[in-house]
């Protein structure tokens, strides 16, 4: 089988999981979920910081279970998500993860080939950090708006993961990416 390379906007499925390619980072793939996988709270326990993406229950979900049940972790490369808020606040800082979601910039910079779902999807980026604010997270909407929603509510997930090349081969057949 001839082996290609994925381009912006290409679809291609991994473990029976539909991608799409957003960017080509250092030869590697990121890219996400072709569909909504569910509908989850971003954080299980709501109070101040409840809206940080370092200490979220949907961030432990995603990178522990969704990690071990879906994925070969050699296939994929952590990536690092800027946690600043909407407001510009940066007192999240970052974190590094496997499988992660959009910041507000990414999904404005990809915006071309990002899905829009039936639901409201979920961002990483918080809405402010500051006392008595840092409940709300921002989303996207149906109709590709950015809006904020409170952490404790169930939105979509649009999980995003860094796919390393070096460890795939991708089959135009089959669209379908492979262990070496």
């Amino acid at each position: 089988m001839n082996e290609i390379k994925l381009r912006p906007g290409e679809e291609f499925v991994y473990n029976g999981i539909r991608f799409i390619c957003l960017d080509i980072i250092g030869g590697n793939y990121l890219a996400i979920t072709a569909d909504c996988w569910c509908e989850k709270r971003f954080n299980d326990n709501y109070n101040d910081g409840c809206n940080n993406w370092k200490t979220s229950t949907l961030r432990r979900f995603l990178n522990e279970d969704v990690l071990e049940e879906h994925f070969d972790a050699k296939h994929l490369i952590k990536q690092t998500s800027n946690l600043t808020a909407d407001n510009g606040d940066k007192a999240y800082g970052t974190c590094e993860d496997y499988i992660t979601l959009l910041s507000c910039e990414q999904y404005r910079k990809y915006r071309d080939y990002v899905p829009l779902f039936e639901e409201c999807m979920w961002t990483l980026t918080p809405w402010r950090c500051d006392t008595g604010y840092a409940g709300s997270v921002r989303i996207v909407t149906p109709t590709g708006a950015i809006s904020g929603h409170s952490a404790n509510n169930s939105l979509g997930l649009a999980p995003v993961c860094l796919f390393n090349s070096d460890n795939l081969t991708l089959r135009r057949q089959a669209q379908l990416i492979s262990a070496e």
